[in-house]
């Protein structure tokens, strides 16, 4: 023990440390207290961090424990204090006390990060007159080295944080568990491919080793296969790689293992670990799952400056704008009966300036629901004032037309052995008559809503083609068997066809690949599902918008709709992203229409949420969204903005006729404000207005905008230029 009280106040060499220590590691043979209060560190501090505290290896906890003290030393040595490095090293720490079922190799790996230590130390001591954010930036590349679970919560202690699920049910359980006292169990599966995952993006090396493993036990099944799969999604499209399969019972608990080195082409968007593999309907339960290997630990960022420059110029055209909507499929009734209907009407429609409105094709599937949509619809063209274009998609085709007969699950059915296209193509024409009959006319339509999975709501799968998968019919035949119809017996009033309307970008490449004419596609479409996380880190999305950008360029160059997604409405944050997703649809895939997905919703959701008969909650959502929508119409088209703020994301858009322009911008900063110098090419400003959203605005106009002077852009806010052309004279 008077080794340990000896290290407590002294930070002599590393190296010194690493020896004495390991030559008494195999008479350290207890967990104790007495241990922790040498170094001021409470155990009651860490017995979260593991489940059995008795079989921590103790040499991994002490070589940890004096790495604790080593910022303080450096502190003190160098004059620079960095909270960065403390975090850094916590982040050894952890590593000791995950490395439970490694103890020997963990204690090789902390000795040799204690050497490494040592000599990035000495170095900034050596240039304790220079010390800078560089010094701090080398030592996080090297705490990036060392092996740890990456998973966040692999225990399931903390609930299910930092898990989701895929399609199903998850849950936290206190019985059965494999250690500790919680573990997770996986219900409500309706598909063998539905279970459990968390996201390891941003944390992995490329390059390097990883163990993989977990423990598996099923509910309610005797005895069945689960499989540890990881899914990578990067330039190359979608890749699922098997990691470990077992049979599992429901008596034991199985461990899965294997390895895995992660190899990406081009930018990862997508990497996930996660369970599945029994049949549908099989409950099971999942603990102590590690992803081991090293972490990455990014560069800090690069401080944003509170001046920027920015240049907008009309004279070079991007894409031409079909408009800003989002969905009015669900929650139909509890809109029409509300006590302020009248002002829902004018806040959804009029002030949003919302120019696509996406309904669901209820027509023989429900009475109630198609009247409640045609009204809907009525009432939200008279609250615009025209410019309210309508798109419809199918959830699922009547129940005569399915495989199942039920809306929910399955596909189209088959007679005689051949699935029912034409009958498909059939409803379709008569559900459009019928709308319009209703005063309902369709201006665009997708065939068949996120056709591409099997899902728990009303829905109907197809594949790219029949020859694809021999258990579902050909979304490339059920396709133009509707546009045939329709074209026959509409011509050129037929409303314009998206396709496919994929739940990710990704899938929608097969299927409109696939596809026997593009010509008879107007827009191709898809939503953004396919991202786990991606929602609140816009940015990961970049390469698969430009991807899929490039992939139209191939394929006929169409209009591009992003025609359904949404994260968060109910924070400032989730807004935030929100608006970035817009602007990063809008600039590196240069899609066309952009429709959030819920306008209207039961409480907590929407950007609107309808909480009860007489009362409504405005999410922050639905002001970002405000910023483009209410100030961007149909027909507008996107010009060249630029800025040379790494802060900024600036998009701008000129009217049809040339007198309008719109700029929106976004100081994506979470604390600095940014002074903007704007100019503008081929535009002469003859006045505007500035609008702007932020944690205490709520798109509200700021002062007046006549192209001079600089534009402060508070940190975290959106703000929304309006101008109009000088008049010559």
């Amino acid at each position: 023990m008077k080794l340990f009280h000896g290290l407590s106040g002294d930070h002599r060499e590393i190296s010194d440390l690493v020896a004495r220590l390991s030559n008494r590691i195999a008479r350290v043979t207890h967990f104790s207290e007495q241990f922790l209060s040498c170094f001021g560190v409470g155990a009651e501090q860490f017995c979260s961090l593991f489940k059995h505290m008795q079989n921590l290896a103790d040499a991994p906890l002490l070589f940890a424990l004096y790495i604790r003290k080593l910022p303080n030393a450096v502190a003190a040595s160098s004059q620079v204090a960095d909270n960065r490095l403390e975090l850094a090293t916590n982040r050894l720490i952890l590593l000791a006390f995950r490395a439970v079922d490694y103890r020997l190799e963990a204690r090789d790996e902390l000795v040799d990060l204690c050497l490494s230590i040592r000599v990035l130390f000495k170095k900034q001591a050596a240039q304790r007159s220079n010390a800078s954010i560089d010094h701090i930036a080398n030592a996080r590349k090297s705490f990036a080295g060392g092996d740890t679970n990456i998973l966040v919560n692999p225990g399931f202690e903390a609930g299910t944080e930092g898990w989701t699920d895929r399609v199903c049910s998850i849950a936290e359980v206190t019985s059965p568990m494999h250690s500790g006292s919680h573990s997770a169990k996986v219900s409500g599966r309706t598909a063998t491919w539905q279970g459990i995952k968390q996201s390891v993006w941003g944390k992995m090396v490329e390059g390097k080793p990883y163990r993989i493993s977990g423990w598996a036990r099923l509910a309610n099944a005797p005895s069945a296969t689960v499989a540890l799969s990881f899914e990578q999604q990067d330039d190359a499209g979608t890749n699922y790689h098997n990691i470990a399969t077992a049979t599992v019972t429901d008596r034991d608990w199985v461990q899965l293992s294997g390895d895995f080195t992660l190899r990406v082409n081009g930018t990862a968007s997508v990497l996930e670990v996660y369970f599945e593999g029994p049949p549908p309907g099989v409950d099971f339960y999942v603990d102590d799952v590690s992803v081991y290997g090293p972490e990455f630990i990014p560069p800090p960022p690069i401080p944003v400056k509170p001046e920027a420059a920015g240049e907008i110029d009309t004279g070079t055209r991007h894409q031409k704008i079909e408009g800003f909507g989002a969905s009015g499929a669900y929650y139909t009734a509890d809109l029409l009966r509300h006590e302020q209907r009248a002002r829902l009407y004018d806040l959804l429609f009029k002030d949003l300036g919302l120019g696509i409105l996406r309904i669901r094709n209820t027509y023989e599937l429900d009475p109630t629901l198609f009247r409640e949509t045609v009204e809907i619809v009525k009432g939200a063209k008279a609250a615009r004032g025209g410019g309210l274009k309508i798109m419809m998609s199918s959830w699922s085709p009547p129940v005569a037309l399915k495989s199942n007969n039920r809306t929910v699950g399955g596909t189209l059915a088959r007679r005689d052995g051949k699935y029912v296209y034409a009958e498909f193509a059939q409803w379709w024409y008569d559900s459009l008559r019928a709308y319009a009959g209703a005063g309902v006319n369709v201006d665009y339509i997708s065939v068949q809503n996120e056709l591409n999975y099997q899902a728990v709501w009303d829905s109907c799968q197809f594949a790219p083609t029949e020859t694809a998968d021999p258990n579902l019919p050909g979304y490339d035949i059920a396709f133009e068997a509707v546009w045939q119809k329709l074209h026959a017996e509409m011509g050129p009033a037929m409303p314009k066809m998206l396709a496919p309307e994929t739940s990710s970008i990704g899938d929608a490449k097969t299927y409109i690949a696939s596809l026997p004419d593009l010509s008879h596609v107007y827009g191709y479409a898809h939503h953004l599902y396919d991202c786990n996380g991606c929602g609140s880190t816009p940015d990961r999305y970049l390469s698969k918008m430009a991807s899929f950008d490039r992939f139209d360029s191939e394929h006929g160059k169409k209009p591009l709709f992003q025609t359904e997604y949404e994260l968060e409405p109910q924070t400032w944050t989730g807004a935030m992203n929100t608006a970035l997703l817009v602007h990063n649809s809008l600039t590196a895939e240069n899609v066309a229409g952009y429709l959030y997905w819920d306008l209207f919703w039961g409480t907590g959701s929407g950007l609107v949420s309808l909480d009860s008969p007489s009362s409504f909650t405005i999410k922050p959502a639905y002001y970002a969204f405000k910023q483009y929508s209410a100030f961007i119409d149909s027909g507008w088209q996107r010009v060249e903005a630029s800025t040379d703020s790494a802060g900024l994301r600036i998009s701008a858009f000129i009217s049809p006729d040339g007198n309008k322009l719109t700029a929106v911008i976004i100081n994506t900063t979470p604390a600095t404000d940014v002074t903007l110098s704007l100019s503008f090419k081929g535009f002469p400003i003859g006045g505007g207005e500035a609008h702007r959203s932020s944690q205490t605005e709520e798109c509200v106009r700021v002062r007046g905008y006549e192209g001079r002077g600089p534009l402060k852009l508070p940190a975290k806010s959106i703000t929304t230029l309006s101008l109009t052309r000088q008049r010559s004279v």
